[in-house]
């Protein structure tokens, strides 16, 4: 029987562009350990401070975004939803939470040695530029967040003051 695990994040960075809202996809090299040559968000694992304590998701999450793409947010949030997914080189099972960061729209973008390539998916082009079933519906309840916000979405604001 797999394990389960909830010590990774998920980060789906956008922008707004004329056209719409874009979403950002960095393509991994032949160097990274798994799914190679595939275009990805940001995605990284929780880490131990050298205090001894763990990383909250929200730092992890920033401190991801940083090593990957050396982007800045200007807004962050946690969307209301938890990607799952069945990691089968490893076989365990991995819950994230999902957050959303939106960036300037002429932001330059760093990347590490883990991609080689990035590109911006517009909104429309969502069904077809993200590989996996969890992406496409975390993208759905982003998308939903920001066309029609609810109640709950100054509780879902990261401070990235607090947090950085």
């Amino acid at each position: 029987m797999p394990d389960i695990r909830a010590d990774a994040i998920a980060v789906y960075v956008y922008r707004r562009a004329p056209a719409g809202i874009e979403f950002l996809q960095i393509h991994r090299t032949d160097a990274t350990g798994e799914y190679q040559r595939s275009w990805q968000t940001v995605y990284g694992g929780v880490e131990t401070l050298p205090s001894g304590k763990k990383e909250t998701a929200a730092q992890a999450a920033l401190r991801e975004l940083r090593e990957e793409t050396n982007l800045v947010p200007i807004n962050m949030w946690q969307v209301e939803y938890l990607e799952s997914f069945y990691f089968k080189p490893h076989d365990y099972v991995l819950v994230m939470p999902v957050f959303a960061v939106e960036i300037k729209g002429d932001e330059p973008i760093t990347l590490n040695a883990e991609h080689d390539a990035h590109r911006w998916v517009p909104e429309k082009d969502i069904p077809t530029h993200f590989m996996w079933r969890t992406q496409r519906e975390a993208l759905q309840f982003l998308l939903e967040a920001l066309h029609h916000p609810s109640s709950a979405a100054k509780y879902l604001e990261v401070d990235l003051q607090k947090e950085s």
